[in-house]
């Protein structure tokens, strides 16, 4: 998630197990919970799938938290010349890396959480990357735990993030549940599917499933009203191999796609404007839209160079009313009459 939800978390779960010195570990927990995000330090000006590749990978283990706690508690310590015990800041240190890491895991991109055991990425997709409701509950807490010198206002923000958490899964499930039976009446067969929550709120879901070769994108809103189903498009799947040639199979581009393909679990496709473009389509400005929010550019002329790198974040006066009405559950008729991008 964001790092001032990290930061909070981390002070929040600090408050809550400090004993008598919770602004000590209030501190402690805030550092603890920035220090795994240490890796956007990791990167190439060369090779853009650095960043990606070790973007929550060995920083977001488990096996990281302790020793990230150490180097933390050590830095305070020296720092504060000395006058708190180590234990007083390791132990908030370590909550609260492990509440950085493992809020990561709730979200969409996934969390290599038990590395170097695998490289796989946990991601329950139950929340977005950027939450104002988490954030807000977390300050609060915060803040009144501070005033107070006492553990419950933190105790309750952290519990009532758990809880948040716990519709998110709800949330998720309904979504998901949703699109099977519109997949089942379009007589689909689901081989691949992927449901996430859009930025800022669990009630709009962005869904994407396979069906044969292709990929099918659809925006399920589902509140306390009846669910409404946003149909989106299709997109032809690629894999790398369908792009040997024109690329050499040993070319630093095929390479490329190859791990450009891992950390997008496999969910590549062009772009429907940019066909140079290979983009992870799980992820769009709009819920429902065929346009990925980023991707890979392969050129077949440039194989033996690094492939670029691109973004499309541009987000229109009519993007943002459309996205507006599907939060609201406007019907899919209703909305602008335009079909999504």
């Amino acid at each position: 998630m964001d790092p001032l939800s990290h930061v909070l978390l981390g002070a929040a779960t600090g408050q809550a197990i400090g004993g008598g010195r919770r602004r000590i570990a209030a501190l402690a927990g805030a550092a603890g919970a920035l220090l795994p995000d240490a890796d956007v330090l990791i990167a190439s000006g060369t090779d853009p799938l650095l960043a990606l590749e070790y973007h929550r990978q060995f920083t977001h283990s488990i096996v990281a938290a302790p020793v990230g706690a150490v180097i933390v508690a050590a830095l305070l310590w020296m720092l504060m010349r000395r006058r708190v015990e180590p234990a007083r800041l390791y132990w908030p240190a370590l909550v609260g890396y492990l509440s950085h890491i493992f809020l990561d895991a709730c979200t969409s991109y996934g969390t290599q959480l038990l590395w170097p055991f695998t490289d796989t990425r946990f991601a329950a997709s139950i929340v977005a990357v950027i939450d104002p409701l988490i954030t807000l509950v977390l300050l609060v807490g915060v803040v009144l735990a501070f005033r107070s010198s006492a553990a419950r206002p933190a105790r309750v923000a952290v519990g009532i993030v758990v809880m948040y958490l716990s519709v998110g899964w709800i949330q998720r499930e309904r979504a998901e549940t949703l699109v099977a039976s519109a997949a089942a009446q379009r007589k689909h067969v689901i081989t691949q599917h992927e449901v996430k929550p859009t930025l800022g709120n669990v009630l709009l879901w962005r869904s994407v499933y396979q069906h044969g070769n292709d990929y099918f994108i659809d925006a399920a809103r589902v509140g306390f009203s009846a669910p409404v189903l946003y149909t989106g498009g299709s997109i032809r799947r690629i894999q790398p191999i369908d792009l040997v040639p024109p690329l050499n199979v040993n070319s630093v581009q095929a390479a490329d796609l190859v791990r450009f393909a891992r950390v997008s679990d496999g969910f590549l496709a062009r772009h429907p404007a940019v066909p140079s473009v290979i983009g992870d389509v799980r992820y769009s400005m709009l819920p429902n839209s065929t346009e990925p929010l980023w991707g890979i550019e392969v050129h077949a002329e440039r194989e033996h160079e690094h492939v670029g790198f691109r973004t499309f974040r541009d987000f229109s006066k009519d993007d943002r009313q459309r996205f507006f009405a599907m939060l609201r559950g406007v019907a899919p008729d209703a909305i602008l009459g335009r079909s999504p991008k």
